[in-house]
């Protein structure tokens, strides 16, 4: 009896031995399977069959078969089979299978496969498989697929699946390629709305030359200051497309006429500007259009002012089919039309749509053209002086 008790107190021993020798557990975790390297938070438990180089926080859990990093925040969790580089925000968390590069702002998720250079801005994210050189604006987001190489204005965004070459107005985005729309404004003390075309590109590589092509408001209120500005940019022409009523009432600053070449078009003025209304316009211009690419293609005839009274409605159409005569293409146009406006003018590029059709049914812009008495030699002309 004496012998089957020592061996029984000695299973016992043992087995007390053999359950001190595990280590002490939290409560609430184990790790059936694995090697613990750090207690868990409470109610946070070990990966299964995995190893864990951080505490999580309260409420996290760490991967499943992966190794994490860093403490993911309160809520989020670290991803399955992956790696993270960096801890995720409030609410957010890191890719799957992907690495992270930087820390996404509230509420927003790095891209899934990709890897990020910068941080997106709140309620942002980084483009889907590509790389995002910049951080987006409040709202705005990268293209899918592609690369920034600007900032999006707020609530903007670069083309999908293209590059942005320049940074858009607010609310403003490219569309399907690679825009590089650059224009801005000019410096013309009194004058409304008053932009230049300079950086827009041809279909065959060419660009517009910097300030030869100029649209605005009319030139009545030109002040002295303004006046000295438009003889530095060494205006040569002036089509004015108010109605003659217009024109007469509010004449241009005798400082531009008695030194630019002066072409009243007679257009009236309608209003409110839509799709219907564009189309009505350009029946009004048509009649003139062979007149207006004449003094476009004289000799000397570039920089030119292609104005009305504020440069939006007649000024934009006729500055969109000049741009078109020089192969720009149609989404560059549609862009300049909406985007280079004074942030005081609104535009929409639904205002185009009909006139772009219009064209288009007449077999593209020189064969358009060719129907109003615009000849191939004045195209020729003209580009030779626009573009570069």
């Amino acid at each position: 009896m004496r012998q089957s008790y020592s061996a029984m107190g000695g299973l016992l021993l043992a087995s007390v031995l053999l359950l001190s020798g595990c280590g002490e557990e939290s409560t609430n975790a184990s790790s059936p399977g694995g090697h613990a390297g750090a207690t868990p938070g409470a109610g946070g438990t070990e990966p299964n069959g995995g190893s864990a180089g951080a505490t999580t926080a309260a409420g996290g859990t760490e991967s499943s078969g992966g190794s994490a990093g860093t403490t993911t925040g309160a809520g989020g969790t670290q991803p399955s089979g992956g790696s993270a580089g960096a801890a995720t925000g409030a609410g957010g968390t890191q890719p799957s299978g992907g690495s992270a590069g930087a820390e996404p702002g509230a509420g927003g998720t790095e891209p899934s496969g990709g890897s990020a250079g910068a941080e997106p801005g709140a309620g942002g994210t980084e483009p889907n498989g590509g790389s995002a050189g910049t951080t987006t604006g409040a709202g705005g987001a990268e293209p899918s697929g592609g690369t920034a190489g600007a900032a999006a204005g707020a609530g903007g965004s670069g083309p999908d699946g293209g590059s942005a070459g320049t940074t858009t107005g607010a609310g403003g985005q490219g569309s399907g390629g690679d825009i590089g729309v650059t224009g801005g404004p000019v410096e013309l003390s009194g004058v409304t709305n008053a932009r230049q075309t300079g950086g827009l590109t041809t279909s065959s590589g060419q660009r517009v030359r910097d300030d030869v092509i100029i649209r605005s408001g009319h030139l009545g209120s030109l002040d002295s200051t303004g006046c000295d500005q438009f003889e530095a940019l060494g205006i040569n022409t002036i089509i004015d497309l108010r109605d003659a009523a217009d024109a007469a009432q509010t004449p241009d600053a005798a400082c531009a006429t008695s030194t630019a070449v002066y072409f009243n078009a007679d257009i009236p003025r309608l209003l409110p500007p839509s799709e219907q209304i564009y189309l009505d316009t350009l029946d009004a211009i048509e009649p003139v259009l062979d007149e207006i690419f004449a003094q476009l293609a004289a000799a000397d005839a570039l920089p030119v002012v292609i104005h009305c009274v504020i440069g939006r409605d007649r000024a934009s159409l006729v500055t969109a089919i000049v741009l078109l005569a020089l192969g720009v293409p149609e989404d560059q146009v549609l862009a300049d039309f909406e985007l280079n406006q004074d942030a005081s003018v609104t535009t929409d590029a639904a205002w185009m749509s009909g006139v772009l059709q219009r064209i288009d049914d007449a077999g593209g812009i020189e064969a358009y053209l060719d129907l109003h008495g615009v000849t191939s030699a004045q195209l020729t002309a003209l580009r030779t002086m626009a573009l570069e």
